[in-house]
């Protein structure tokens, strides 16, 4: 995959964290298809995590908010998914 062009003109939020393997399918993806975002770690014990408590009601991640678009989500696969149908096209 390579990108078309589309580059988004605000930074995509990202609530992840390090030992989440499907936390790193969605960091992986974003630093291939060279989107910019705004990564925020929400380790154990980590106030970002609360954060993500208070704004969605439940810690699930990883999470995104792409303010470009409105779109906002849980689930690795259905992110990656949307990152590629919105911000890439095949090679």
């Amino acid at each position: 995959l390579k990108r078309d062009g589309r580059m988004p003109e605000k930074p995509i939020t990202v609530y992840s964290y390090e030992a989440s393997p499907f936390c790193k399918l969605v960091r992986e993806k974003l630093v291939e298809l060279e989107i910019p975002h705004l990564m925020k770690s929400c380790g154990r014990g980590s106030m970002k995590r609360q954060e993500l408590v208070d704004r969605r009601g439940v810690f699930q991640a990883p999470y995104i908010e792409d303010p470009n678009t409105g779109t906002a989500m849980f689930e690795s696969s259905a992110i990656v998914k949307y990152l590629e149908e919105t911000y890439a096209e095949a090679a």
